[in-house]
């Protein structure tokens, strides 16, 4: 956390640098000490003016405030950036975070085990599509198939099943509990 402090027309006290380093220790705990703060205060006749830029990671985050009290509009910009940090904070906790939908799966083919305590080895290894079928149309493909199975997505129920033809010629179809 590095901060540094610029005064326009005014000197800047060693109290109210240390008041400001107070209160911007409350956002470190927000922030984890991973930002850079430029404190700029300002005098113009009867006004004080406090400017507070936050950089943190890829954002700047900007605190003004015009009062007639140094420590006042120090108090008011930083209260806009607590707002301004939280919400930030916030959006990234609230965004939804959705796994990619699997596009292929890989089918293992397994190679008879001499030994039954030995590991089986893989033959060959082909890759599967998952398209969206209607039940129909994945029995069109799966007759139409090499592998004697189809995985698709339902476009019913937006769920991926697995249809397959069993030993005694009839098909199976294998999709997950909702």
């Amino acid at each position: 956390m590095r901060i540094d402090f610029t005064g326009r027309q005014m000197d800047i006290a060693p109290s109210l640098r240390q008041y400001t380093e107070q209160r911007l220790h409350k956002l470190s705990r927000l922030l984890r000490d991973r930002y850079s703060a430029h404190v700029i205060l300002t005098a113009e006749k009867h006004r004080r003016i406090a400017e507070i830029t936050l950089k943190f990671r890829e954002h700047t985050l900007v605190g003004l405030e015009e009062t007639t009290d140094p420590r006042t509009s120090i108090n008011g910009a930083l209260d806009k950036l607590e707002r301004q940090v939280v919400r930030l904070l916030e959006r990234r906790r609230r965004r939804k975070r959705h796994p990619k939908p699997m596009s292929a799966i890989l089918l293992n083919v397994l190679g008879p085990s001499p030994v039954d305590h030995e590991e089986r080895a893989i033959l060959e290894t082909e890759r599967i599509p998952i398209k969206p079928l209607a039940m129909e149309e994945a029995i069109e493909e799966l007759n139409g198939s090499k592998s004697g199975l189809v995985v698709f997505r339902n476009s019913r129920t937006e769920q991926v099943n697995i249809l397959y033809r069993r030993p005694d010629g009839n098909l199976a179809l294998i999709e997950p509990e909702s």
